[in-house]
């Protein structure tokens, strides 16, 4: 990799985790001002919106090789965290008081404050061991919380999804097409479990690749 590119991920990277956690401080704040979940969400949503928003450079990332991911999956799961709140939380204001959009946003912070932190410092080549650690640890309960957050919500939308026809095309129409979206978030809910095992298995591998017992001194030394 070029110094061009490392600085350039180095910075991204870090810009990443700087937005997040100011996503976490703003959620944080709210509940520390006596806040329920309505004001945590609302006062974290425009931060993470952003840093969603800017995130989808991740799939350029991985298309054109600068960082060794695979494009569709990288794809997938901004498709699925930007369905989750773009389309479901903020598009449906009445979620915003129910505790799972607040902690869907807190997980995801929680989350990136040390994923990110953990690229910049890789891509710097100066990764300390306690953030490896810390980043092949902290997602174990922070994932499935999120996951299950994310769950919640898109359940909980499917009324209003139903009963307002939010982002469905009914027929007749010029272009002769028809989709339902409670139609497609229930097939959504489905799939759910089975795509979070899998990547959530995969980070369980990683983390063993990675947190594996150390090499005892002198392995692999030639006499």
């Amino acid at each position: 990799m070029g110094a061009a590119s490392r600085a350039y991920l180095v910075a991204y990277n870090a810009a990443q985790a700087a937005g997040w956690g100011v996503c976490l401080y703003q959620i944080a704040g709210a509940l520390a001002a006596g806040g329920g979940p309505a004001e945590a969400y609302r006062a974290g949503a425009p931060s993470a919106a952003w840093m969603q928003c800017i995130a989808a450079l991740e799939i350029l990332h991985a298309a054109t090789g600068l960082v060794p991911s695979n494009a569709l999956n990288t794809f997938m799961q901004w498709l699925g965290r930007s369905n989750a709140l773009y389309r479901i939380a903020q598009a449906i204001p009445e979620l915003h008081a129910n505790p799972a959009a607040a902690l869907m946003l807190a997980c995801w912070s929680l989350g990136e404050v040390v994923r990110y932190p953990w690229y910049a410092a890789t891509a710097a080549g100066a990764c300390p061991r306690w953030l490896t650690w810390l980043r092949y640890t902290a997602f174990i309960p922070i994932y499935p919380a999120g996951v299950a957050a994310e769950m919640v919500l898109m359940w909980r939308a499917l009324p209003f999804i139903r009963r307002r026809g939010i982002f469905s095309v009914a027929m007749p129409n010029a272009a002769n097409f028809a989709f339902d979206y409670a139609t497609f978030i229930t097939v959504v809910l489905a799939a759910y479990p089975y795509l979070w095992w899998g990547l959530y298995s995969t980070l369980l591998r990683q983390r063993r690749k990675k947190l594996g017992p150390a090499e005892p001194a002198g392995a692999g030394k030639r006499d």
